[in-house]
């Protein structure tokens, strides 16, 4: 079977690597490269000690979604480039710091 322009993301990785805040107050998401692996962190912040823990997922690909897997939850990853907002499936939108 012949693969299609549909068949791949819209974006490439390297367009969302940085430090990402939520519009809707969820924790901050960092997208870094290691080697030739893409991962994103989730940084946590407890209420009562205020003690930041991040959480670490490679970015995997299911055909054309870019998605993590998150307590036995896949979080697909989308991005808008004209208007620079990153959007986690659980998580809503975020936008670049």
């Amino acid at each position: 079977m012949k693969r299609t322009k549909g068949d791949y993301p819209s974006f490439n990785l390297f367009s969302i690597v940085g430090t990402w805040e939520s519009v809707n107050l969820n924790p901050t998401v960092i997208i870094y490269r290691n080697d030739k692996d893409y991962l994103l962190s989730i940084i946590y912040v407890s209420e009562t000690t205020k003690q930041a823990s991040p959480a670490t997922y490679e970015i995997q690909q299911d055909g054309s979604q870019y998605f993590i897997t998150a307590a036995s939850k896949w979080l697909y990853i989308d991005y808008d480039p004209g208007k620079d907002v990153l959007s986690l499936s659980s998580l809503g939108d975020y936008l670049r710091n």
